[in-house]
């Protein structure tokens, strides 16, 4: 049976960062299994700090991280660039290129497809993959990528196979682009629009284009769905009011 006691001796000669590091003090009988399990098993906020550079590392190694992953980590590692450490910094400014990097290499790699075949699959994938690297960069060329991620949009358009996912992404993109009203008059369009996602995401455009009154409205009609609410909704209410769902 395994025995954390460990942890209550003052001080602890070595305490690892790494679940590798602790698998090597375990081998090197500095410390008992309980280290290795606790290391392996534990987690701890990327963005915490004091910033781990080992766990920036392991979750880097990882070739297909999710947009939400990435924007914590291209978050954290924009602070660090400025960091007094030279190593430190170099270190966030590779990680960040390898990020993006893999961004316009997945890009390419489905252009090169687009030319082979004229696919619904690969201009969908090509206009989410260019809307989630416009979101990793703040600056001017943020718009660039939008742009494209709404050119492959309207060629899914012309090929009718505008799904709900494709719908939502369009208005996400013209909502980053500034263009609430133009969103509008996709959530205008939008059939069966008593959809819990089609409610939120005609709430985000209400919000955006600052008409606070369809915002309390919209709240009050998916409030009416206890029910029915799934896990995004439930969270999605979470952010606008103190209840808990």
């Amino acid at each position: 049976m395994l025995n954390f006691d460990y942890f209550r001796r003052e001080p602890i000669d070595y305490q690892p960062k790494t679940a590798h590091a602790a698998m090597r003090a375990v081998e090197a009988r500095l410390l008992p299994m309980e280290a290795c399990v606790y290391q392996g098993t534990s987690t701890k906020p990327l963005n915490e700090e004091p910033i781990d550079l080992d766990d920036f590392d392991r979750i880097l190694s990882r070739p297909n991280l999710d947009l939400k992953t990435n924007l914590l980590l291209v978050g954290t590692l924009t602070r660090l660039l400025g960091d007094a450490d030279a190593e430190v910094a170099l270190f966030a400014a590779e990680s960040i290129n390898t990020i993006e990097n893999r961004y316009t290499s997945r890009i390419e790699n489905l252009k090169q497809q687009l030319k082979r075949e004229s696919s619904a699959d690969v201009l969908r994938s090509l206009a989410q993959q260019y809307f989630e690297l416009a979101q990793i960069h703040p600056g001017s060329i943020r718009n660039f990528y939008l742009r494209e991620s709404f050119s492959f949009i309207k060629q899914l358009n012309k090929m009718k196979r505008m799904g709900q996912q494709d719908l939502i992404l369009t208005v996400h993109v013209l909502l980053a682009l500034g263009l609430a009203d133009q969103a509008q008059k996709i959530i205008t369009r939008l059939p069966n629009r008593e959809n819990l996602t089609y409610l939120r995401l005609e709430m985000e455009v209400a919000f955006k284009r600052k008409d606070i009154t369809t915002v309390q409205k919209l709240c009050d009609r998916i409030r009416e769905k206890p029910g029915q609410l799934d896990e995004d909704s439930r969270a999605f209410l979470a952010y606008w009011f103190e209840d808990a769902y």
